[in-house]
């Protein structure tokens, strides 16, 4: 369907459907895959071949980012990458040993993560030219997340383990049928600019990219240690379950009203929010014993991560160019989720071995540290901006 005649309730409709598709996969792959791995291969493997699919998208990023500015097609590589993921899923049951389980989950799981920054852009290219709210269209995925990692734990707990594999290749294909009805958005490419480093020769680039990817890596403690650590504070798996949920809960909220706020305040106000909120949620979650302060350092995952990632949403949309906006977005994913990620998640670590609360702390450090580079970022930007002729 050519771009000029897709209605905006239609491109709205079709991109909240693959957001459910993809979460639908995400919320099985992020809390259940694993238990799945297991019970292939040998535990102390289990980690790497997860490790693997996170390494690879420092080659998936930028390869599809890159594509997806030089052809101005995003649609056609999620279509690969869903491929490829039903591919990956097929193949794991046929073959043995952790070595063919990484090499075939790196490129699967790497396709499916490497598809955030694409799909993402294609709904924000969609707000910018029919109108739609990329906050509310997202939001479908945080719901479908809670629902299908809840529905799919319950299942396996009553038909088995491989209750897990059945709906990760179910969901796979879902996933690639909502990609194939996905509108056909197309950017402009512009040939002098298709290097995917381009969007680093922007005023203030660099800095704003640095800061947000920052600001985005402080929740690799939690993710990687969160669950360990209200384990031993004695919480139950129903309740630390319910403290996630509570997280997405938030997510979901603030994703709702994120466009308004933005649109109103600006954008880089709000990231500076959401360095506040990441200072205060990190030592609320060092400090916490009790589930009334979990509660509330949870719900503050509605600035540390909803409010930053449309914070940065609404940066690219206004100030980087849509024929290099897959690579500004592909810059930003290599550099949140997989370099600083990788790098904090091993110090998180360390440090958690030391004490389980100075993972948190050394969290709520780097979101200060952010927070510096936001407030410089907003100075640059304000000046920057009053020297462009009206």
């Amino acid at each position: 369907m050519p771009e000029s005649v897709i209605s905006k309730q239609s491109a709205y409709s079709r991109l909240s459907l693959y957001y459910v598709a993809f979460f639908s996969v995400f919320g099985i792959a992020l809390p259940l895959w694993p238990r799945w791995l297991e019970h292939h291969i040998t535990l102390e493997y289990v980690g790497l071949v997860m490790g693997v699919s996170y390494w690879a998208k420092l080659i998936f990023v930028p390869a599809t980012s890159w594509m997806a500015d030089s052809t101005g097609n995003r649609k056609a590589i999620l279509l690969a990458l869903s491929v490829i993921l039903i591919c990956g899923l097929i193949l794991l049951p046929y073959v043995s040993g952790w070595v063919i389980y990484a090499v075939i989950w790196g490129a699967a799981g790497a396709a499916l993560s490497s598809a955030i920054p694409l799909s993402d852009g294609l709904t924000l290219r969609a707000q910018q030219t029919l109108g739609i709210d990329f906050g509310r269209a997202r939001l479908w995925g945080s719901l479908s997340f809670i629902t299908f990692s809840l529905l799919v734990g319950w299942t396996t707990d009553v038909f088995g383990i491989e209750a897990i594999y059945i709906a990760m290749i179910l969901t796979a294909v879902f996933l690639l049928v909502a990609t194939i009805l996905l509108p056909a958005i197309h950017t402009v490419p512009d040939p002098g600019k298709v290097s995917f480093f381009a969007p680093l020769s922007l005023p203030n680039f660099p800095l704003f990219i640095v800061t947000v990817a920052l600001l985005l890596s402080t929740h690799a403690g939690l993710y990687g240690f969160g669950s360990i650590h209200w384990n031993r504070l004695g919480f139950s798996n129903t309740e630390i379950t319910v403290f996630w949920v509570i997280g997405v809960a938030a997510e979901i909220g603030m994703f709702a009203i994120s466009g308004r706020l933005i649109s109103r305040y600006g954008a880089i106000p709000m990231i500076i929010i959401a360095a506040v909120g990441g200072v205060v949620r990190w030592i609320l979650l060092g400090l916490a014993s009790s589930a009334i302060i979990l509660v509330l350092a949870q719900i503050l995952h509605a600035l540390t991560f909803t409010l930053l990632y449309m914070a940065f949403i609404g940066y690219i949309a206004k100030r980087v160019p849509p024929s290099i906006s897959a690579s500004a977005q592909g810059l930003y994913d290599t550099l949140a989720m997989g370099i600083f990620f990788g790098i904090f998640t091993i110090a998180a670590g360390w440090l958690y071995q030391i004490e389980g609360a100075y993972s948190f702390y050394f969290m709520a450090i780097l979101s200060a540290i952010g927070l510096v580079l936001a407030c410089i970022l907003l100075r640059r930007v304000r000046a920057h901006e009053r020297q462009i002729p009206n």
